[in-house]
C-alpha cells in the first residue's frame, strides 16, 4: 500500500477560501483537502496553508491560520489509520497533525512531493540509537536559492562537542558538493 490513498472525487475549494488565501502573484493552489473540523489543508506552489473554520453568526472558513513554506517542513508522513498527515518542522516547532476527510484527493501526495523537491542533498548523523541529526542542502521554496539546514531529532543537542563537530564538518562537505561558499 502506498503512503497515501487517492480518492477520486474531490470537493472544489470554495471561492471564499481561495480568495482568503491572499496568494501573491504567480503562486497557485495545487491540491486541497477538507479537514474533519470543517477547515481546509491547502498545498500551493510555495507553501502548505491551513484554514480553520469559523463558528459564529456567519460560519464558514476563516483566513489562513498557518502558512509554512515547503523548505520549513523537515518531513511529512501519512498515517492511514488516523487518516492524518504528521508534519515535522525544520525549526523544531512541535509536530503538527493534520486530519483529512474523504475524499483525500491529491493533498497528501502533493505535500510529500513539494517537501521532497526542496532537498538537494541530505545526510543523517546517527547520535544515539535511532535518534540523530539530518544535515541538508535545500532549495528555498520561493526564491530557489540554496542553503544548508540542520534538523536534530527531539532530544538531540547539536551543541555537544562531538555532535557539533560532526554537524559542522558535514555541513561544510554538503555545501561544497552543492557549490555553496562556506
Amino acid at each position: 500500500m502506498s503512503w497515501w490513498h487517492r480518492s477520486e472525487r474531490v470537493l472544489p475549494l470554495p471561492a471564499m477560501v481561495r480568495e482568503g488565501l491572499g496568494l501573491p502573484r504567480g503562486e497557485r493552489v495545487l491540491a486541497h483537502a477538507l479537514r474533519p473540523d470543517g477547515g481546509w489543508a491547502i498545498a500551493t506552489t510555495n507553501a502548505m496553508v491551513l484554514v480553520d473554520p469559523v463558528d459564529g453568526p456567519v460560519p464558514g472558513p476563516g483566513t489562513p491560520s498557518l502558512r509554512r513554506l515547503w523548505h520549513e517542513i523537515a518531513e511529512a508522513s501519512w498515517d492511514p489509520d488516523a487518516q492524518a498527515v504528521e508534519v515535522r518542522w525544520a525549526d523544531g516547532d512541535p509536530d503538527t497533525t493534520i486530519g483529512l476527510s474523504e475524499p483525500l484527493g491529491r493533498f497528501p501526495e502533493v505535500l510529500r512531493e513539494r517537501v521532497m523537491s526542496t532537498f538537494v542533498l541530505s545526510q543523517r548523523i546517527p547520535v544515539q540509537g535511532r535518534r540523530g541529526v539530518t544535515v541538508a542542502v535545500r532549495r528555498h521554496a520561493v526564491t530557489g536559492s540554496l542553503f544548508t539546514q540542520t534538523v536534530p531529532d527531539q532530544g538531540v543537542s547539536t551543541q555537544r562537542p562531538p555532535v557539533a563537530d560532526q554537524v559542522a564538518s558535514l555541513t561544510r562537505e554538503l555545501a561544497e558538493q552543492a557549490g555553496l561558499s562556506v
